[in-house]
């Protein structure tokens, strides 16, 4: 195990098993993140949805919640304290404040940037118990080519993942590119022609920031899962709607359970991560590929790891029948915590686009 892990795992240990009265949650976006930029219209949403679906199950439990709202939004419910971030305002040292006030915190934040590895850093330094993954995890796991690395080294399917000097160039295959610490699809393109493809990254100045890989063929899914210390439980097999349009990949939402026929190849894929990257704890987003089969062995291959909530987490309540929140602060602070029997309901996750 990365020197890093041990130390994130020794870190969970020291704080676990402090009491838990007030948790600051921080969703990047809505909180006050972006207070000097306009704000992104569909990953506001997403963000806004997510941070709410957060809060009202946190709400449901015995805890002081604590969050942040970008001035130009309305102040989110479910909350006992929610603190508003104006444009003039230095956010980072806010939340750092916040963070040393609270028992544990809840970061919501894209890995673009290194925003989600900056907030972790912050609870982390402060010693506070991080509900959710450790900086080992959250920083290999922001670049799409350094999870690539670690999964092949371990012989877990994976699309193959190439920075620009690297790239073969293979004609006669559709390839994409994405920013390597990009979140979900956002600006992803794919190309049918590999010369296409390079005019396109030398013209926008992209070939140190993106990577490249061959577009699979197969059915687009995600795994949501909660991990503790090595292991990995599932909460449900979605499967994502994706929509392609001038060159581009448009996430359009997912069902929920969309894929659960798949549930136990997941299980066992989500356990192989679990154990390959230890620090990597709470809810875990893991998106993938159901591969067309060559004869009748379907095959997942990972396209990212995501550390944090994904969209899949605001219709889990629905899907499961229990309490998210409370499974994923069960799990990480008791090691003898028995999951209760989960429904595996469909539920459908739309996403407008402005």
């Amino acid at each position: 195990m990365n020197d890093n892990a041990i130390q994130q795992i020794y870190h969970w240990n020291d704080v676990q098993n402090k009491p838990i009265k007030t948790i600051f949650v921080c969703e990047f976006i809505t909180g006050g993140g972006l207070n000097h930029h306009v704000l992104p219209q569909s990953l506001l949403a997403q963000g806004q949805s997510m941070r709410d679906a957060l809060l009202h199950d946190l709400f449901e439990l015995s805890y002081q919640i604590i969050t942040t709202v970008d001035s130009r939004l309305n102040p989110p419910q479910h909350c006992h304290e929610c603190h508003v971030i104006h444009a003039e305002e230095n956010v980072w040292q806010r939340w750092a404040e916040l963070i040393s006030a609270a028992d544990a915190v809840w970061l919501i934040a894209p890995e673009t940037g290194g925003d989600l590895a900056k907030l972790t850093a912050l609870a982390t330094i402060q010693h506070k118990l991080i509900l959710g993954c450790g900086l080992h995890a959250v920083d290999i796991c922001s670049s799409k080519l350094a999870t690539y690395r670690l999964l092949n080294h371990a012989g877990i399917e994976t699309m193959e993942t190439y920075p620009y000097d690297e790239w073969p160039k293979t004609e006669g295959i559709t390839w994409l590119a994405k920013p390597d610490d990009g979140a979900g699809c956002e600006h992803t393109v794919f190309f049918d022609e590999a010369n296409a493809l390079a005019q396109w990254l030398l013209q926008y100045q992209y070939r140190l920031t993106y990577v490249i890989q061959p577009y699979l063929v197969g059915n687009a899914g995600s795994i949501s899962c909660v991990m503790s210390q090595g292991k990995a439980h599932i909460l449900s097999c979605n499967q994502q709607l994706m929509k392609a349009h001038n060159n581009k990949l448009i996430y359009q939402g997912c069902v929920v359970n969309g894929m659960r026929q798949h549930w136990e190849k997941c299980a066992i894929l989500a356990n192989r991560i679990a154990q390959l990257l230890p620090d990597l704890m709470g809810y875990v987003g893991i998106d993938v590929i159901v591969k067309q089969p060559e004869k009748d062995n379907e095959t997942i291959a990972i396209v990212e790891i995501n550390p944090r909530l994904t969209t899949s987490f605001i219709g889990l309540g629905e899907a499961t029948g229990c309490n998210t929140a409370e499974l994923i602060i069960n799990t990480l602070i008791d090691t003898d915590y028995r999951w209760p029997l989960m429904q595996r309901n469909e539920v459908l996750l739309e996403v407008t686009h402005a």
